[in-house]
């Protein structure tokens, strides 16, 4: 049997669109309501010099391979990403493959996929592809996250921040976090943004990484500019909260936790 460990990354997609050229996502109003709770697994890639073409080829035929296990049941879904900010010849990694499983039950089962599964129906062609997946990037890490808050989750664009919460104070962030999520919700009603999420970094965990994160989506690159300097949080906060003091309130989140990192992400391709 050949090591499937590489074949279990989620590297597969279609060749790069254009960088607008991208899924389209609805937003959809909504009523405040309890999310299940979704895992979350992030795979970072840096593609090989003089490989990109031979990477995207990898994605094409890999990407059947995901949506064959979302139709099982297997997976929630899986897409794939790539970087815009940071980018570049330094940067650490290109691509973000992600991959939400129900249960850690699931994620289990993923890594006992054996080859015979992995190559059902490929081509002489696609599997000579596979083959040489290695040769086209390295993996250069992978988290598991547990997403516990969202509102209409999945963008365009993606700008994820990565928290960690002051010694002690993790429940008070998270409680904050539900408080404001009915806020995201209203924003996103309003156009300002097309989705928000909420959880924990679980594993690998450090304080220079941060133990909780935080992603808001938008559908096009103008409307994560916009919401960058624009006050749309405060205009939706009073239209849910009319009573409450927005200053005060900013003032009591940012005393739970610190700002690590952000990253903006633009979307690939998905699963359907």
């Amino acid at each position: 049997m050949r090591n499937t460990k590489s074949f279990f990354l989620p590297i597969k997609a279609l060749a790069l669109i254009a960088l607008f050229g991208l899924i389209s996502a609805q937003v959809k109003a909504q009523t405040p309501v309890a999310t299940d709770p979704v895992y979350i697994q992030r795979e970072y890639m840096k593609v090989a010099p003089g490989m990109w073409d031979d990477y995207l080829k990898v994605e094409q035929v890999w990407k059947a391979v995901h949506q064959r296990r979302k139709d099982e049941g297997k997976i929630l879904g899986w897409t794939l990403y790539r970087s815009i900010y940071p980018s570049g010849t330094n940067a650490e990694y290109d691509y973000m493959t992600v991959t939400r499983f129900k249960s850690g039950k699931e994620l289990e089962e993923a890594g006992k996929m054996t080859w015979d599964y992995i190559t059902k129906g490929m081509s002489a062609a696609d599997l000579t592809v596979a083959d040489n997946t290695g040769k086209t990037r390295n993996l250069v890490s992978t988290s598991l996250y547990l997403m516990t808050e969202s509102v209409t989750p999945g963008a365009n664009f993606m700008k994820i921040t990565h928290l960690q919460s002051v010694p002690g104070k993790g429940t008070e962030l998270e409680q904050h976090e539900k408080m404001m999520k009915p806020v995201f919700e209203a924003a996103a009603k309003i156009g300002s943004i097309a989705s928000w999420t909420f959880g924990k970094h679980l594993y690998p965990y450090s304080p220079e990484v941060g133990n909780y994160y935080r992603v808001i989506g938008t559908n096009s690159l103008e409307d994560m500019l916009k919401a960058e300097t624009s006050n749309y949080i405060e205009v939706a906060f009073k239209k849910v909260y009319p009573t409450k003091d927005y200053a005060a309130t900013s003032k009591a989140i940012r005393e739970t936790m610190s700002i690590k990192s952000s990253e903006l992400w633009v979307v690939v391709d998905a699963t359907k």
